[in-house]
C-alpha cells in the first residue's frame, strides 16, 4: 500500500474497495454480495452470485453504493440517484474509491438528512440510519420476511418475560471474543472456588490494624481500607490490603449476581473487544473494575461488607459500547410490551437509575452503586482515547484512509 503522494488514484467501479469507513472511521469497509430471489427480494449471497456488491461498515452500518447499485436495490422503476438535489455542499468525508472529498446532497421527500455523493465516480454513501430507511434489503433484519421477524420477536419476548434482560437486535460478533471468554471462564472458576470453600469471604474479616484475619482475602472492605490509609498513608498500598481492588471483580455474591454480570459482559463485550483489540480491551476492563471498586470503597456507607463483582468493569464496557454503537437497537420488555430501544436510550436510563440509587443508598445497601457509576464514568472518559488509536490503526491498514488520517485529493 503506497501513500507517498498527496493524491490517490481513483479505483474503478469493479475494483475491490479498500477504504476506512468515512463516517465512524472505526473499521475498514467490508464487501457484501447481494442476490435477488425469484420473488424480487434481495438477500446476502456469495462471490459467485455477484448481482450487487456493496461495501459496508460493520460498526456504524453505513454503506457505500457504486453508481446504479442503490437504484437497482430499490427497484427498476426507482431513480433515487436522480432524485438528489443538484445543489450541494462540501462534505468532510472522503470517497472510498479515492476520488477525493464527497459532496452533501439533500434527498427531498425521502430522507431528512443529506446524503454524501461523489461527483467523480457517482457513488453514494449512506449512514447507518439512512441505509436502514432507504435500503432495508441490505441489512440482515430487513432480509427476513414478516413471518420470520414475528417468530423471532415472539421467542425473544417469551424469554424476556422470564429474565427481564435486554437483547441485542443487530450486532453480531465480528471475531471470536477470546478475552471476553477468558474473563467469563475466570469468573466462573472463581465462583466454583467460592462454592467449595477454597475462597472464603470470611477471610477478609478485619482484625488488628484493619488487616484481614485470613491468608486468602480477595475482596476489599471499605472500613478497614480507609483505616489503613489513615494509619499508613501511601504505605497502605504496599503494606495493607488495597491489592484486593485488583481481585474483587472475580468474586460474586450468588448465582443471580454471577449470571447477570456474565450476560452483560458477553452481549456488550464481544463487539468492544473487536474494536479495541484484545490487550487493550483486557487493560480497559481491569482499569474500569479497579476505578469502580475504588469509588465504592471511598463513598459507600456500608463500610463492613466485602465488595465483590465485575460490575465496575462491565459498566466501563457498557460506556464503551455506547460510544461505539449508539444507534444499535436493544429489545426490552416493559409492562409485557416488547419495545425496541436505541442503545443510547437504554444505557442513559440505566446510568440515571444507578445515580438515583447511589444518592439514596443507606448503610444496609447490598448493591455497589458507586462501582457501577464510576466504572461507567471511567469508560466514558477513556473510550475516546482508545478509539483514537483504533482509527489511526485502521487508516494505516487501508488504501484510502478517512479524512484527517491521510492525504486528501481534490
Amino acid at each position: 500500500m503506497a501513500r507517498g503522494s498527496d493524491t490517490l488514484a481513483p479505483l474503478s467501479g469493479h475494483d475491490h474497495v479498500d477504504a476506512q469507513c468515512p463516517a465512524c472511521r472505526l473499521h475498514a469497509l467490508v464487501s457484501t454480495v447481494l442476490k435477488q430471489k425469484p420473488d424480487g427480494a434481495w438477500t446476502e449471497g456469495t462471490a459467485a452470485d455477484h448481482d450487487v456488491q456493496i461495501d459496508a461498515c460493520p460498526v456504524c452500518n453505513g454503506a457505500w453504493f457504486d453508481a446504479g447499485e442503490l437504484d437497482r436495490l430499490a427497484g427498476e422503476t426507482t431513480t433515487l440517484e436522480a432524485a438528489l438535489d443538484p445543489r450541494s455542499r462540501p462534505s468532510r468525508r472522503r470517497c472510498p474509491r479515492g476520488c477525493g472529498l464527497l459532496h452533501e446532497h439533500d434527498l427531498p421527500g425521502l430522507i431528512r438528512t443529506p446524503v454524501d455523493h461523489c461527483p467523480v465516480c457517482r457513488g453514494i454513501w449512506l449512514d447507518g440510519h439512512e441505509r436502514h430507511k432507504l435500503a432495508k434489503s441490505t441489512t440482515r433484519e430487513g432480509q427476513q420476511d414478516r413471518k420470520q421477524q414475528l417468530t423471532r420477536r415472539g421467542a425473544i419476548w417469551a424469554a424476556q418475560l422470564l429474565v427481564q434482560l435486554p437483547v441485542e437486535v443487530e450486532n453480531p460478533a465480528r471475531s471470536t471474543p477470546w478475552v471476553v471468554f477468558t474473563l467469563l471462564a475466570a469468573i466462573a472458576a472463581m465462583f466454583v472456588l467460592q462454592l467449595t470453600g477454597v475462597v472464603d469471604l470470611g477471610d477478609c474479616t478485619p482484625g488488628l490494624g484493619g488487616m484481614p484475619i485470613g491468608d486468602l482475602c480477595l475482596a476489599p472492605i471499605a472500613g478497614p481500607l480507609r483505616h489503613q490509609w489513615r494509619e499508613l498513608g501511601f504505605n497502605a498500598i504496599a503494606d495493607g490490603s488495597w491489592y484486593t481492588l485488583g481481585s474483587h471483580w472475580l468474586l460474586h455474591g450468588g448465582w443471580a449476581h454471577l449470571l447477570g454480570n456474565c450476560y452483560f459482559l458477553y452481549i456488550f463485550g464481544d463487539n468492544v473487544e473487536h474494536l479495541f483489540g484484545r490487550l487493550r480491551f483486557a487493560l480497559f476492563f481491569v482499569l474500569a473494575a479497579i476505578v469502580g471498586g475504588l469509588a465504592e470503597v471511598l463513598l459507600t456507607q456500608n463500610t463492613m461488607a466485602p465488595i465483590v463483582g465485575a460490575s465496575g468493569g462491565i459498566a466501563g464496557v457498557m460506556a464503551a459500547y455506547l460510544w461505539c454503537f449508539p444507534r444499535n437497537k436493544l429489545f426490552q420488555v416493559v409492562l409485557f410490551i416488547q419495545i425496541k430501544l436505541p442503545v443510547w436510550v437504554y444505557l442513559l436510563v440505566w446510568f440515571g437509575f444507578q445515580a438515583l440509587m447511589g444518592a439514596r443508598a443507606s448503610s444496609d445497601v447490598a448493591v455497589a452503586w458507586f462501582s457501577h457509576l464510576f466504572g461507567f464514568a471511567f469508560g466514558a472518559a477513556a473510550t475516546p482515547l482508545f478509539l483514537a488509536v483504533r482509527r489511526r490503526e485502521v487508516a494505516k491498514q487501508v488504501r484510502v484512509p478517512a479524512n484527517g488520517y491521510g492525504p486528501v485529493s481534490g
